[in-house]
């Protein structure tokens, strides 16, 4: 999950990277939002829980909550119940509940999973154009607003 990648620094490996921060950032910074379901956002809060149990990300973990999960003009909840994916679809298992909650709203998917990633891109037309990024073109992106 990028949006934990950029409270602890980190690349989708573990190793430090400020990306996900910038994205968040711009994010904090402009017009994009984050879009998700309940299940989503239930994950996120899952993980926030795990963070804020850590002191060195603790500073860090409240800012994030503040800036964007608890903030109605940055974090979007959809509550329209997913869709099952289409009968042909190939998404890496772990992952299927992403793709349905994007298949709601249609927004721009930004994950550092690249096999998500591909999955998406390589079947944009059975997913209704859906579009995967990596964090890196997202900040890209996030720039040009």
């Amino acid at each position: 999950m990028i949006l934990i990648n950029a409270v602890k620094g980190v690349d989708e490996a573990g190793a430090p990277d400020l990306t996900s921060q910038r994205l968040v950032n711009l994010i904090g910074q402009n017009c994009h939002r984050v879009v998700a379901n309940d299940v989503l956002r239930g994950k996120y809060s899952d993980r926030m829980k795990e963070l804020f149990g850590k002191p060195q990300f603790l500073v860090e973990a409240a800012n994030f909550l503040l800036r964007i999960l608890e903030n109605s003009a940055k974090f979007e909840v959809e509550s329209q119940s997913p869709p099952n994916l289409p009968t042909h679809a190939r998404v890496p298992k772990e992952d299927v509940y992403v793709v349905q909650a994007a298949l709601v709203s249609r927004p721009t998917v930004v994950t550092a999973e690249r096999r998500l990633r591909d999955a998406i891109n390589s079947q944009r037309e059975l997913f209704g154009g859906l579009e995967a990024l990596s964090p890196s073109e997202a900040v890209e992106l996030a720039k040009d607003v």
